[in-house]
């Protein structure tokens, strides 16, 4: 029965299958769209929703500055009255808190320009733009993928779930991220580490997004990137300071903080189950903050990021494809072993897979290295349950996403420990 059931998943991992699902994926999401601009008035399409969604907060905030209120950027009261008056027709009680840099407002700024059905569209093609870059410039640096099947690896990372609906029709900046992390790849594997931070700086714009590769690259002594990543956060942190000035600039910090401690429980209403994180995944299945969920989340936590801290320590001394898995590793843990991370921010994992495929495809190991090694059906796990696990958490409080997400991380660290021998221990 289980090779039964191995040939059945096998048949549905053939390109051609493979390219049919991906292709009318995306024609359902470019259906989806063209109804919520045709039907979209003053807050709401026929889906219900906002034209955009999440980027209406990020559009008020621009505005915001726009105004010349730049005191009040973070001023809720404000921010809720704006929102409001962009979407009347929205339940009042529906709010979007801004809780991003100032310079993210700044830049966005120039949307506000526009009308804003023209503003959602701009960044809707920005915002693909940034994801589809991101994705080539993978494949660029991945010798082993197929390059006859690179529009097969772009329809497939443009029809994940936490991409499109998240993310770009979500109207979310996650697609930002993912370039940064692409870019810094991209140098990364060309020996430039300088390049390499200054691409990964741009993640400041949610720092979160660095929270575990951040120490790692200490533990990794990896000097050069990090005084890269140093020069972006200080030119962003010199544009937020023009943008706004000193005081708005550190009243960041408070918005962050007490943003961090609504996920944790209390504060802001938190929809928790649109959160993947190990963190969230506990509180949803715990039922609220505790003691105890913090131990256990703790404890958790420390097995992973030690094994991920012990291969960065040798970093110097491995090889390529050494280097290579343990990149593709952090990626595939960076949702997991964080405070809070949305579904929509997960789309590292699209990275974390090219980048694992390319390894194995070089490898050559066996006849089917992505079905033998099981990252094919990882991938196919993860992007499956995608789909469902949100109502699913909401009803039961299980993120099955989010044990995807484990089991792919733990899959990586196994497939890593076979080039130990590539990273000699440090004298």
């Amino acid at each position: 029965m289980g090779t039964a059931l191995r040939r059945a998943i096998d048949s549905r991992l053939q390109p051609v299958y493979l390219r049919l699902i991906s292709a009318a994926v995306l024609v359902v999401g470019g259906v989806l769209l063209c109804v919520s601009f045709a039907t979209s008035d003053r807050g709401q399409t026929a889906f219900g929703q906002p034209l955009g969604n999440d980027f209406a907060g990020f559009f008020v905030a621009a505005q915001i500055l726009d105004r010349g209120q730049t005191n009040q950027l973070y001023d809720r009261a404000l921010h809720d009255q704006l929102y409001h008056e962009l979407l009347p027709k929205l339940d009042p009680h529906d709010s979007i808190p801004y809780v991003h840099p100032p310079f993210v407002a700044g830049v966005l700024r120039p949307l506000t320009w526009c009308a804003y059905e023209v503003a959602v569209a701009i960044w809707l093609m920005i915002s693909l733009s940034l994801f589809i870059v991101g994705v080539w410039l993978l494949v660029r640096s991945s010798s082993g993928l197929p390059r006859e099947q690179t529009g097969l690896v772009m329809l497939l990372a443009l029809s994940f779930e936490p991409f499109l609906m998240e993310c770009w029709l979500g109207g979310q900046l996650s697609s930002a991220g993912f370039f940064s992390y692409a870019l810094a790849w991209y140098f990364l594997s060309r020996n430039r580490p300088m390049a390499s931070g200054m691409a990964l700086g741009l993640s400041f714009y949610k720092p979160t997004l660095l929270l575990l590769l951040l120490p790692l690259l200490v533990i990794g002594r990896r000097w050069r990137m990090l005084l890269g990543m140093t020069i972006t956060g200080v030119l962003l942190a010199g544009l937020s300071l023009a943008l706004v000035g000193w005081d708005v600039s550190v009243g960041y910090l408070d918005v962050l903080l007490n943003f961090r401690k609504s996920t944790s429980g209390g504060g802001l209403p938190i929809l928790t189950w649109k959160y993947v994180d190990l963190n969230n995944a506990l509180r949803s299945l715990w039922g609220g903050q505790s003691l105890a969920r913090t131990a256990v989340f703790g404890m958790l936590a420390l097995a992973p990021f030690a094994w991920l801290a012990r291969a960065w320590w040798r970093w110097d001394s491995c090889e390529a494809p050494s280097r290579q898995w343990l990149w593709a590793a952090t990626l595939a843990w960076l949702p997991i072993l964080n405070l809070y991370v949305g579904i929509y921010d997960s789309i590292f994992v699209v990275q974390s897979v090219l980048l694992a495929a390319d390894v194995l495809l070089r490898e050559r190991r066996s006849e089917t290295p992505l079905t033998n090694s099981g990252l094919a059906y990882w991938a196919m796990a993860i992007a499956a349950s995608s789909w469902f696990s949100q109502p699913l958490a909401r009803i039961s409080g299980v993120q099955v996403y989010s044990l995807a997400l484990i089991g792919l991380g733990l899959l990586e660290l196994r497939l890593t420990d076979r080039t130990r021998g590539d990273c000699p221990s440090q004298p």
